[in-house]
C-alpha cells in the first residue's frame, strides 16, 4: 500500500471513529464484548462473555446509524446499492480503532431504520490448551483431536451459533501449523491464522469467485492439507471429493445442531450439485466431528465422534463416540 492510499484510508478510519461515537468505540475496545448490535428500534446491545445479551440502555438515531454503515463501506472498498442491494457485509481490516471485525448492515427497506452487528474477530488465538484450562475441552478430547491431526484425519468443528467453531478452527490450524505440510486456507470471510512457513490463504471476491472455484484452484497448489473456514453450499462436494482422494488432514466448519446430524448437513449441500446421494462419500471423507455447544456465556465441547463410513442396508453414518 503506497502512502496515498494509507494517508485515504487514515482519513476514512478516523471519519468511521467520528460516526460511530466513543460509546461504540468503547465497547469496541473491551475484552469482555465480542459483538455491538444495534436493532432498527434505535437500542443498542452488546454480546459479552461473562453476561451474554446486554442492553446497554444508550439509543442511536437513524441518522448516526446510516452514517456507521456507509463509513464502513468507505473504509472497507465496498459500494451499497439502495435499490438491489440495501445492506453491507463488510470486514473492517488491519483497522487501528479495535483491530478486526465482520460487519453486517441494513438499511431500508429490508428494515424499518437503519441496523447493524459488528462482531469482533478474538485477538488472541487459543491453544487447544488454553480450551482445556478454561473447562472448554477435557484433556481427553484434547488429546483425541491432536492424534487425528497427526493422523492426516479430515476434522470438522461443527456447532450452532455463536458456538465458538471459527476460534477452535483456528487452535486446530495452530497445531497442524507445526507440522511441515503445505497449507491451503479458503475462505470468503478472513478469520484463520496460520503460522505455517508452507501456506497459502485464497479469498473469495463475491459475486465473481466462489468457495467452489478456490477449491478447484487450491487442488492444482500442490496442497497437503486443505482447510475451509466454513462450508455453506455446493463446494461441499468439491471438499469431500479433495479429502477423500489424497489431500486427507484437513478441517473446517459446518452450521448443525448435532454431531451426527453433520453429516446430514453436509448431504444437504452436496445434493445441490449432485443427482445421486453422496453418502458414501460423506463416510469417507469425514473423520472426526467435534461438536460445540454455546451455553449462554460459556462454550463447551458436547460430542465428538469418529466417523468410519456409511451402511447402506441400515441408511445410516457408522459412527463412534471417542469423548
Amino acid at each position: 500500500m503506497g502512502d496515498k492510499e494509507k494517508e485515504i484510508r487514515l482519513r476514512r478510519l478516523d471519519a468511521l471513529a467520528d460516526s460511530m461515537g466513543k460509546d461504540v468505540v468503547k465497547m469496541m475496545n473491551d475484552d469482555n464484548v465480542f459483538e455491538v448490535i444495534l436493532n432498527s428500534d434505535g437500542k443498542l446491545w452488546t454480546d459479552t462473555f461473562d453476561k451474554g445479551f446486554v442492553n446497554t440502555g444508550l439509543r442511536m438515531d437513524p441518522d448516526q446509524a446510516k452514517s456507521i454503515i456507509y463509513g464502513v463501506a468507505a473504509f472497507s472498498n465496498n459500494v451499497i446499492d439502495l435499490e438491489k442491494k440495501p445492506y453491507l457485509e463488510a470486514e473492517i481490516t488491519e483497522s487501528a480503532l479495535f483491530g478486526n471485525a465482520r460487519f453486517q448492515g441494513e438499511l431500508p427497506t429490508i428494515v424499518d431504520a437503519p441496523s447493524f452487528n459488528i462482531r469482533k474477530h478474538s485477538k488472541k488465538i487459543f491453544t487447544l490448551d488454553d480450551y482445556v484450562e478454561q473447562g472448554t475441552m477435557t484433556l481427553k478430547q484434547r488429546d483425541i483431536i491432536l492424534q487425528a491431526i497427526r493422523n492426516h484425519q479430515n476434522i470438522i468443528a461443527a456447532g450452532g451459533t455463536k458456538s465458538g467453531k471459527t476460534t477452535l478452527l483456528n487452535a486446530i490450524l495452530r497445531e497442524i501449523s507445526k507440522t511441515q505440510d503445505r497449507i491451503i486456507i479458503i475462505e470468503d470471510t478472513p478469520e484463520l491464522q496460520c503460522t505455517a512457513e508452507n501456506h497459502e490463504n485464497l479469498k473469495t471476491i463475491d459475486p465473481y469467485i466462489d468457495m467452489e472455484t478456490l477449491l478447484r484452484i487450491s487442488l492444482r497448489k500442490s496442497p497437503t492439507r486443505i482447510v475451509v473456514g466454513e462450508v455453506r453450499n455446493k463446494e461441499a462436494l468439491t471438499l469431500l471429493t479433495a479429502w477423500s482422494t489424497g489431500h486427507r488432514g484437513g478441517c473446517s466448519t459446518v452450521h448443525s445442531e448435532s454431531a451426527v446430524e453433520t453429516l446430514y448437513r453436509l448431504e444437504e449441500m452436496v445434493s445441490q450439485v449432485s443427482l445421486t446421494p453422496q453418502q458414501a462419500r460423506i463416510g469417507r471423507a469425514v473423520d472426526i466431528v467435534v461438536y460445540l455447544k454455546y451455553y449462554s456465556t460459556k462454550r463447551e465441547i458436547e460430542d465428538i465422534i469418529h466417523v468410519t463410513g456409511y451402511d447402506k442396508e441400515k441408511q445410516d453414518y457408522i459412527t463412534e463416540k471417542l469423548d
